[in-house]
C-alpha cells in the first residue's frame, strides 16, 4: 500500500494517526493507495473545503473513505460533509460508462466508514459507524481478492487524483483505423494517471524547498500546475508564481491549471492571485525580473546592456539585482525548466518567496548534455553569513527531492536514439559520460554491466516498463526514419510530402506536426522553402522565427508549427521532422550540436523523422546500425571524465567561433563583397595564421 499524504501532519491527529497505523498494518495489497485530505474541494454547505481524512483505494478491498468522529456524535453536520464528500467522488466516477451498472449507479462501491467513539459497529447501505477498536477486524471480513480489474483501477485512480481530465482531447472527424490520426487519438483516449512518485509531488503541500527531477516528458510541468492549483484551492487569498524559461510554454501552463483547478472548485482560478511569466521580460512581455524591478523602484537592464558586462546577461542581470533590497512577493514559487537558470535567478526567487520559503522547481537531469552531473542546492542557493546553505536535502523529508523515472511522452526507441546520438555512443569516441550507475538509474535506465568507471565496458538498457504500456504497443523501431538526400531542395521537398501526406492520408492535424531545424546557419532557408512549399497544398505554417518577441504560443490552430531548438523545449508534438541533421556530423565530436539532436528528438511522443544532405549522414547511419547490432541498448567503454571535458571545452569554444565567424561573413556580404572574395579573404586568414 503507498501513502500519498504528509506523514509529519498525521502526527498530530491521535485518531487518525490510529486508522493509518491500523490500515498500514492490514492491507495486504500492493495495489493500493491510502490518500490523506485527499481529495478535497469546495463544499457548499460552507466556505470550508469538504476533504477526506483518510481514503483508501484498493483493487483488492475496494474503495473507503474514512471520516473521523472524535465526539461519537452521529449528526447532521457529519452527515452532511460526508454525504457531499461521497457525492463528489461519484459523480467523477459516474461519468465514466466502464464505471457505470446504471444511469446512476457505480459498479463499484464507495463505502463511507465513521471511525469514533460508538458502542457497536453499524452498517446500513449509506454509512458504516465503526469503532476504533472493531476497525482492524471489519477491514479483515472485507477482504475480496482481485475485485477491481486493473484497467478499471486505473481509471477510478484518475478520478480520484484529478487527472481524467488532463489530457485535452483535439477535435478530430471521422478517421481512417489504424491511421497515424486514430492512433494519437487511441493514446489520448487514453486515461492518464499520476503514478505514486507524481501524486505525492502534486497533492503534498510543502514546507519548504523541493526539486522534481527527471527526463523531458516525465511530466514534471504538469505536476507544477497540479500543484498551483492545489494550493490556489486550499490557499486562494495567497500569491503564486510560476515562472519558465520558454516563453512559448504560458498558455500551456495557464490551460493546464486551469482545468487542474476545476477538479477542487468549479470555477476559474482567481488569476489576480496567480502571476505566470517568463523568468526575463520586459515593458510588452511579464517577467520575473523585470517585474520585481518595477515593483521594487529599480531601473530594469536590458539584454544589450547586461551583455555588454557578461556573457552570462541573464545571471549578471539578476546578481546585480540581489544587491539592492527586494521584498518578498509570493507563498509559493514554481520553477519549470529549472535546469536553463543560472544560480543568481534561483537566490532572486529565493528571496521573493516569503515564510518558509515554498519553492519547488522542476530539473531537467538531461536537458543539456554538458550538465551530467546532479545539481547541487547547497550551492545553487548560496549560504549565509554563518556558512550554512540555505537549502540543504540532507535535512529534509522524503518528498524534497524526487526522481520520476517514467517518461509519458517520448517513445522507448526514440528515447534510446536520442541518447546514443547526444551522448556519442557509437561515435568513434563517446563523447559523454555519466559518473555513476546510480545516474543512469535515475533517468530510468538499467546497468547490466559495468561501474561507470573509467574503462569499463559498460552495458545500458532501457526498460519497457518505464515507458508507459500503450506506447510501447505503437511505436517501434520503425516509428523513427532517417533520410539521407543528395541536395536541399529535395530534402524540404521529402519534408513537404512527408507533412501532406500525415495530413491527407493519415488524417493528423496541422498542430500534431513540428517542424525542427538544428542547422542554425541554414534555419530561416530551411523554413521559407517548406513553407513556399506547404502553401502549395493550402497547408499554412507557424513560423516561430518570425512570431513577435512576446509570443507565447508554440502552436496556431490549423498551422503546423516550424521551429527552432530552443523554442521547442518544454513543447511536444505527435510527429517531429528534425533537418539539417548534417550539420551534426560535419563534426561528430561536437557535443554542443548533439545536445541540440537530443532535445529536438525528445519533443516527440509519436512518429520521428531525421533528414538531412550529404555523405556526412552516413556517420549518423552507421550509428543507427550499430544501436541496432547492439540490440538498442547502449554499449561501450567508459571514457575518462578530463577527456569528455575537453570534448566539451573544444565544442563550446568550435560553435562560438562559428557563430562569430558567420555574423561577419553576412556583414561583409552586405557590404557587396562576392562569396568568392570572402572565401580568398578566409584562405588569407588561416594560411597567415598557420
Amino acid at each position: 500500500m503507498e501513502f500519498i499524504g504528509n506523514k509529519a501532519d498525521i502526527e498530530k491527529e491521535p485518531l487518525v494517526k490510529a486508522v493509518f497505523e491500523i490500515l498500514e498494518h492490514v492491507i495486504k495489497d500492493d495495489n493500493a493507495y491510502l490518500y490523506y485530505k485527499y481529495p478535497f474541494y469546495k463544499g457548499q454547505i460552507s466556505e470550508e473545503l469538504i476533504e477526506a481524512k483518510l481514503l483508501l483505494l484498493s483493487s483488492r478491498y475496494g474503495i473507503y473513505c474514512f471520516d473521523l468522529d472524535n465526539e461519537g456524535k452521529w449528526d447532521s453536520y457529519v452527515r452532511d460533509r460526508v454525504d457531499s464528500l461521497y457525492n463528489e467522488i461519484s459523480s467523477r466516477m459516474l461519468k465514466f460508462a466502464e464505471l457505470r451498472l446504471s444511469r446512476n449507479e457505480l459498479k463499484y462501491k464507495i463505502n463511507t466508514v465513521l471511525v469514533g467513539q460508538y458502542p457497536e459497529l453499524i452498517e446500513d447501505k449509506d454509512y458504516i459507524l465503526c469503532p476504533i477498536n472493531l476497525l482492524e477486524t471489519f477491514i479483515q471480513q472485507h477482504d475480496a481478492p482481485h475485485s477491481i480489474p486493473d484497467d478499471m483501477f486505473l481509471l477510478i485512480n484518475s478520478c480520484i487524483d484529478g487527472t481524467s481530465n488532463l489530457q485535452k482531447k483535439k477535435d478530430r472527424k471521422e478517421i481512417k483505423e489504424n491511421s497515424k490520426a486514430h492512433i494519437l487519438s487511441n493514446i489520448q483516449a487514453h486515461i492518464a494517471a499520476f503514478d505514486v512518485q507524481q501524486k505525492r509531488i502534486a497533492s503534498v503541500e510543502i514546507e519548504s524547498p523541493q526539486r522534481v527531477r527527471g527526463l523531458a516528458g516525465s511530466g514534471k510541468t504538469v505536476i507544477l500546475a497540479y500543484k498551483a492549483a492545489i494550493y490556489h484551492a486550499r490557499h486562494p487569498e495567497h500569491r503564486i508564481l510560476y515562472t519558465f524559461y520558454t516563453k512559448s510554454l504560458g498558455d500551456s501552463v495557464r490551460d493546464l491549471i486551469s482545468r487542474a483547478y476545476r477538479n477542487y472548485n468549479n470555477a476559474e482560478p482567481d488569476w489576480s492571485k496567480i502571476t505566470i511569466c517568463h523568468a526575463w521580460g520586459s515593458a510588452s512581455s511579464e517577467g520575473v525580473y523585470y517585474t520585481t524591478c518595477i515593483n521594487n523602484e529599480l531601473p530594469p537592464m536590458s539584454f544589450s546592456q547586461a551583455r555588454f558586462h557578461s556573457d552570462d546577461a541573464f545571471g549578471y542581470i539578476c546578481g546585480e539585482l540581489l544587491k539592492k533590497t527586494i521584498m518578498p512577493e509570493y507563498d509559493l514559487i514554481l520553477i519549470d525548466e529549472g535546469q536553463d537558470f543560472p544560480v543568481e535567478f534561483y537566490r532572486l526567487c529565493y528571496r521573493l518567496c516569503k515564510g518558509n520559503k515554498k519553492i519547488c522547481w522542476a530539473y531537467d537531469d538531461f536537458q543539456n548534455i554538458f550538465d551530467v552531473k546532479i545539481q547541487n542546492e547547497k550551492d545553487t542557493f548560496g549560504y549565509d553569513e554563518n556558512g550554512k546553505p540555505y537549502v540543504d536535502f540532507t535535512h529534509g523529508d522524503e518528498n524534497c527531492d524526487t526522481v520520476l523515472k517514467k517518461c509519458y511522452r517520448t517513445p522507448r526507441y526514440s528515447l534510446i536514439y536520442a541518447f546514443a546520438l547526444g551522448l556519442g555512443i557509437y561515435n568513434s569516441k563517446v563523447l559523454q559520460r555519466m559518473g555513476s550507475n546510480g545516474q543512469w538509474e535515475s533517468l530510468g535506465f538499467k546497468v547490466e554491466q559495468g561501474n561507470s568507471k573509467t574503462g569499463d565496458h559498460m552495458i545500458i538498457s532501457r526498460p519497457e516498463e518505464n515507458t508507459p504500456f500503450y506506447s510501447n504497443d505503437v511505436f517501434d523501431q520503425e516509428s523513427i526514419q532517417c533520410k539521407q538526400f543528395r541536395d536541399f531542395e529535395k530534402e524540404c521537398e521529402y519534408i513537404h510530402q512527408t507533412i501532406v501526406k500525415a495530413i491527407r492520408n493519415d488524417e493528423l492535424l496541422p498542430t500534431d506536426i513540428c517542424v525542427i531545424c538544428i542547422d542554425s546557419q541554414n534555419i530561416r532557408r530551411y523554413f521559407e522553402r517548406i513553407s513556399a512549399l506547404l502553401r502549395q497544398d493550402d497547408i499554412e505554417s507557424f513560423n516561430l522565427l518570425n512570431a513577435p518577441y512576446n509570443n507565447t504560443s508554440f502552436f496556431r490552430e490549423g498551422y503546423v508549427t516550424l521551429s527552432t531548438v530552443n523554442k521547442a523545449k518544454g513543447n511536444e508534438c505527435g510527429m517531429v521532422i528534425i533537418c539539417g541533421i548534417d550539420v551534426a556530423f560535419e563534426q561528430p565530436d561536437n557535443v554542443v550540436i548533439r545536445d541540440r539532436l537530443f532535445t529536438s528528438m525528445t519533443r516527440t511522443k509519436g512518429w520521428l523523422y531525421l533528414t538531412g544532405c550529404n555523405d556526412n549522414m552516413l556517420l549518423m547511419l552507421k550509428e543507427f546500425q550499430c544501436l541496432k547490432a547492439n540490440d538498442y541498448k547502449l554499449v561501450f567503454e567508459q571514457p575518462d571524465e578530463s577527456s569528455t571535458k575537453n570534448i566539451e571545452n573544444v565544442s563550446r569554444v568550435t560553435v562560438t567561433a562559428q557563430a562569430t565567424i558567420s555574423n561577419m561573413i553576412e556583414n561583409l556580404r552586405h557590404t557587396g563583397m562576392s562569396n568568392k572574395d570572402i572565401e580568398e579573404l578566409l584562405h588569407s586568414i588561416v594560411n597567415n595564421n598557420k
